[in-house]
């Protein structure tokens, strides 16, 4: 990518290789997107990973912003602070990666009733939390609705003293299970789902230690096989009984 084909930048940014486009529409109606360059032989292929309308981006930009700079090692902000301006902006593809989590997420709140919730919650995720989240939710093969794309929002509207980091693969993976549904009435409370495993385990030691009726065993007679006399004592036997006779 040659210097007169770079875009301004959020941060640094280095743009001949893989990175990210964050791409703001002007005006009242219009689109957000958000589009990860890779960096291969063949040059630099375009993938758009996800898209909110610019209603909903002015809803947040404010808020996502300061989050996006206050994590930001000086090495990536660089000596003036990064702003989020209208039009296509480069980005790092770290930050890429944590926008890309809140937009999944906010994508899946089809009547929008959640969104601050949702940023909330990713607000209260650290940085390694939300690469992290991006690695599990960003195959090809994921798609709006279902997977972990879906779980990405019932994971960040859950309360906030459920969703701790030691929790978040177990959340995630109770989440994926759910069906496509167009959105919750309320927030998925997840201390349900470990009680619930914890009921069918003792459920199922129950069943294990109900004590069985013993059966009484029946012993098989068996015919005792029959002594042989030793052949000393047989001649003895006939001896006697020859002597018998004569008498």
């Amino acid at each position: 990518m040659s210097e007169s084909s770079e875009l301004p930048a959020f941060g640094i940014v280095d743009q001949e290789r893989e990175h990210g486009i964050l791409s703001v529409d002007s005006g009242t109606r219009g689109t957000c997107r958000l589009t990860l360059v890779a960096h291969t032989e063949r040059g630099y292929p375009r993938r758009e990973l996800a898209a909110l309308p610019l209603a909903t981006w002015k809803e947040i930009a404010t808020s996502v912003q300061k989050e996006l700079v206050r994590g930001m090692d000086p090495e990536e902000s660089g000596k003036k602070e990064p702003r989020i301006r209208a039009g296509d902006q480069a980005l790092s593809p770290l930050v890429l990666r944590e926008l890309a989590v809140l937009f999944w997420a906010l994508m899946e709140d089809g009547d929008g009733t959640h969104i601050d919730a949702l940023l909330s919650g990713w607000r209260q995720l650290a940085r390694e939390e939300r690469w992290w989240l991006y690695a599990r939710a960003s195959n090809p093969s994921q798609r709006l609705g279902t997977g972990w794309r879906r779980a990405l929002y019932f994971a960040l509207t859950d309360p906030a003293d459920t969703r701790t980091a030691p929790r978040l693969l177990e959340i995630m993976e109770a989440a994926t299970a759910q069906k496509k549904t167009s959105g919750p009435k309320r927030s998925v409370s997840y201390r349900e789902i470990p009680a619930k495993k914890k009921s069918a385990k003792k459920s199922a030691a129950k069943k294990k230690q109900t004590p069985r009726k013993k059966t009484a065993k029946k012993k098989s007679a068996r015919k005792q096989p029959a002594t042989k006399t030793p052949a000393k004592k047989r001649t003895a036997t006939k001896k006697t009984a020859r002597t018998s006779r004569r008498k």
